[in-house]
């Protein structure tokens, strides 16, 4: 497969699209200060590995703000023990102000992909990760460890704007270049096309895009040209879009 460089090496391996640095307005300028949370001697380790490797990468930075939120690890089902890094951001979004991007609508999408013979679902790699923050708001993101105190320079998992944000900017990069053939629904794009020659073209097009906007894929999450593909839990093949069966229980 050509394009190889859109594909990320791992979770940390992201890009930074090519957008204004996006702003997190509250509602208060009195800052969330909390402290950190007790973690066991493993998972302090593990917090410092990953801190460790998202300064290097340069998606956060050592802080000295008047913000803080606790960080936890949760659960990771394929590693079947507490690995996920997660930023308890619970006081600051009640502080954030609701962002009004409507969600892409479920029945357009689906009527758009009914039309198409050929499917390839993309990922975007730690797709919230590749949203630069503005320098003014980075401090609002800073979270807590028993070992320092660190911010984000990219949009995190788990602020309430995140969402909007994020399906905002991936929508707004897909209509610059007038695409039709493909959709976003997050940090997923759905490519869809009438043949598998088209098709080709089609991903062809979008990989350009993803190199000039500077997005990242991951490749083990990504499925490329089939004839059916499940989609927001239906299954959508030959024009025919049903319930994804192992949904239904």
């Amino acid at each position: 497969m050509t394009n190889a460089q859109v594909f990320s090496k791992d979770k940390y391996d992201v890009g930074a699209l090519r957008v204004e640095p996006q702003r997190i307005v509250l509602n208060s300028d009195l800052p969330v200060s909390l402290r950190p949370y007790r973690t066991s001697p493993v998972e302090e380790q593990e917090i410092k590995s990953q801190v460790e490797k998202l300064l290097q990468a340069g998606l956060i930075k050592e802080s000295n703000s008047p913000y803080s939120s606790p960080v936890t690890l949760a659960f990771k089902r394929d590693e079947g023990k507490k690995t996920r890094l997660c930023i308890d951001f619970r006081k600051l979004n009640a502080l954030c102000k609701s962002d009004s991007e409507p969600l892409p609508l479920m029945d357009s999408l689906l009527d758009k992909l009914s039309k198409a013979k050929i499917f390839s679902s993309l990922d975007l790699a730690s797709g919230y990760w590749h949203v630069p923050i503005h320098p003014k708001d980075t401090e609002k993101l800073a979270f807590c460890t028993n070992f320092g105190l660190y911010e984000w320079c990219r949009l995190p998992f788990g602020i309430k704007v995140a969402p909007a944000i994020f399906n905002r900017l991936i929508r707004r990069i897909l209509t610059k270049y007038k695409i039709d053939f493909a959709c976003n629904y997050f940090d997923d794009i759905i490519v869809y096309s009438s043949s598998e020659l088209e098709h080709w073209k089609h991903l062809k097009t979008i990989f350009e895009i993803c190199e000039k906007e500077n997005i990242k894929l991951k490749l083990s999450k990504c499925v490329f040209a089939q004839t059916k593909i499940s989609f927001l839990g239906y299954e959508i093949e030959q024009g025919k879009v049903s319930p994804n069966n192992a949904n239904i229980e």
